[in-house]
């Protein structure tokens, strides 16, 4: 919530925060001079089963499978295990496929996928336990095919968005990154297929993998798409990827901040029907980074997480077993830490599975930064970041990542609210639609990306400003725009706060009232009538309202950056 200068994704910020100050002493704040003590991830609980050889293993982004698979239940959808779950299972049984004698090796004496099953136990989830082992009898089967030649196997595998590969790389062209290797979709993809060819040394056993191999597989598809002036880039990438596996050196060898959102355009298959009923099925992504003992500290966002967490039990009817919370402080367990993965693993599954009439809900607390844009798409010329607690490591969330996470896997009758209570935050989600209080309307942005889901975003200011830290009315520091818009929400306890603008509006002047100059700010995936919708996080559901999905205008690209990573707090 508060502003600095300047930072560096991936690597540490330059020159400590000028941090956005509420008027008057912030309660609850360290005393001056003293700093809450910053936690070494390495230090941190895992649960029981986390260090089991096979979940030391690379998963398909590079991260190990004990920590990819940690912060999220099961996705179970249409009776069947989806998610990363299912990707674990799937790996599971292909290793037990491909490498001889792994039976008499005491580290594995279990079975992968019995490891898999004992971590679920540990996490809390072994409710799935069933679910579990039926995805591995299928796969299973699966994987006994016979061999066909020019198989895409590999390219049905999932992507970090959770689309197919296949399905990512056809609205994507291959990119060189400032490291000279090919980056974005197709650099993720030839990546994920390097460990899968490094995890299962015997993966010419497996049919549908046999012809081409993984690698071969994805560099024959490049082909297919009209990109052959691209293999020998890609080619020479999957090398690296090999030589720094070999080394135990650090993937992807690009920089895995950037994402390419796959630009595609289709005809919706459903404008304008009935709302769908209401599921009843609801889940909650609660995030706050308070950054302790460091010099970008905040003192309000995990307060914001359990003020949001209480009123959506209270009001909204969620259930704590369908919510996910990360935080950086108060515990000490890496599954709760709201890392740069953690954070999105823990998106995929709120999005995994979703079906019209279910009710999501995503709340991010902590730092917003910006940084140039690489492409027209932003009137201010910047994208907007989120920064996770392990920013100096990891990096941070870009504007269009979080998007195409979010909001693209949504079906018509989906509903998203989010809340993003952050400084640089107005176009934190590139919503098309933003509200426009002065005319009352809905004003659509230069290069709109419409989706079929209901999403509304508040964010807690203008992408030029600050949020802030507050103290709410229990004596707590908190984020001006959470306390702001849960009073409230609060004071309709029994009635709803009225239309869309009306709650906007409530919360401007509960903002004006308490001293601060931050204006919130609404945008939506529908250009919906916003005096037939009363604001609800659970109801009014909204159908698809936009004739074509995908951008029909991709914005001319910009020169590379002297410095990709310069980013603005």
């Amino acid at each position: 919530m508060g502003c600095a200068q300047s930072g560096e994704a991936g690597g540490p910020a330059q020159g400590p925060p000028a941090y956005a100050q509420a008027p008057g002493p912030k309660s609850g704040a360290p005393p001056a001079g003293s700093k809450a003590r910053s936690a070494n991830l390495a230090d941190l609980k895992r649960p029981k089963g986390y260090n089991a050889a096979f979940l030391q293993r690379h998963a398909p982004n590079g991260e190990i499978w004990a920590d990819y698979l940690a912060p999220t239940p099961p996705v179970i959808a249409g009776g069947k295990l989806q998610g990363v779950w299912s990707d674990a299972v799937y790996a599971g049984v292909v290793f037990e496929m491909t490498n001889d004698g792994w039976e008499q090796d005491p580290k594995y004496k279990e079975g992968p996928v019995g490891y898999v099953i004992e971590y679920l136990e540990g996490c809390g989830y072994g409710q799935h336990t069933q679910a579990l082992e039926q995805a591995e009898e299928r796969y299973r089967q699966n994987l006994e095919q016979p061999a066909q030649e020019g198989s895409r196997a590999f390219l049905k595998h999932k992507a970090r968005n959770g689309q197919t590969w296949k399905e990512y790389l056809q609205s994507a062209k291959a990119e060189l990154g400032k490291q000279g290797f090919v980056h974005g979709a197709w650099g993720e993809c030839i990546t994920s297929a390097v460990i899968f060819e490094h995890e299962n040394p015997g993966w010419e056993r497996l049919g549908p993998y046999s012809a081409d191999g993984p690698a071969g597989q994805v560099l024959a598809f490049l082909e297919d798409m009209g990109q052959g002036n691209m293999v020998e880039a890609l080619n020479k990438t999957e090398e690296a990827t090999h030589d720094a596996i070999n080394k135990g050196r650090k993937i992807p060898v690009f920089d895995a901040t950037y994402y390419q959102p796959p630009v595609n355009v289709m005809q919706a298959p459903e404008v304008g029907l009935a709302p769908p009923r209401v599921s009843g099925r609801k889940k909650a992504l609660l995030i706050g980074c308070n950054y302790p003992g460091t010099d970008a500290q905040l003192n309000g966002c995990i307060n914001d997480v359990q003020r949001w967490s209480g009123l959506l039990m209270q009001l909204y009817g969620f259930q704590r077993q369908d919510m996910v919370q990360l935080t950086d402080m108060g515990h000490g367990d890496y599954m709760y830490f709201p890392t740069r993965n953690n954070i999105l693993n823990a998106i995929r599954w709120l999005v995994d599975g979703a079906q019209p009439g279910d009710v999501l809900f995503f709340q991010f607390s902590g730092h917003g930064a910006q940084r140039e844009a690489d492409d027209d798409s932003e009137v201010d010329g910047m994208d907007e970041l989120l920064i996770p607690t392990d920013y100096k490591r990891a990096g941070m969330i870009v504007d269009h990542e979080l998007f195409d996470l979010l909001c693209v896997p949504l079906p018509s009758g989906c509903k998203l609210t989010v809340i993003l209570d952050c400084c640089h935050s107005g176009s934190a989600l590139d919503l098309p639609f933003v509200w426009n209080e002065r005319q009352q309307n809905w004003n659509m942005e230069r290069y709109p990306w419409h989706t079929a889901g209901d999403v509304q975003m508040f964010s807690g200011c203008e992408d030029a400003q600050c949020s802030m830290d507050a103290t709410t009315r229990q004596g707590l520091p908190g984020g001006a725009m959470t306390s702001a818009m849960c009073d409230v929400l609060e004071a309709h306890a029994h009635e709803p706060p009225g239309p869309y603008p009306a709650l906007l509006g409530a919360m401007t002047n509960v903002l004006m009232q308490r001293g601060f100059d931050q204006r919130p700010r609404m945008s939506s995936s529908q250009a919906f009538d916003v005096m037939q919708k009363p604001f609800s996080i659970v109801d009014f559901i909204v159908p698809n309202l936009n004739p074509q999905l995908g951008q029909v205008h991709r914005p001319p690209p910009k020169p590379m950056r002297a410095d990709p990573f310069s980013v603005f707090w």
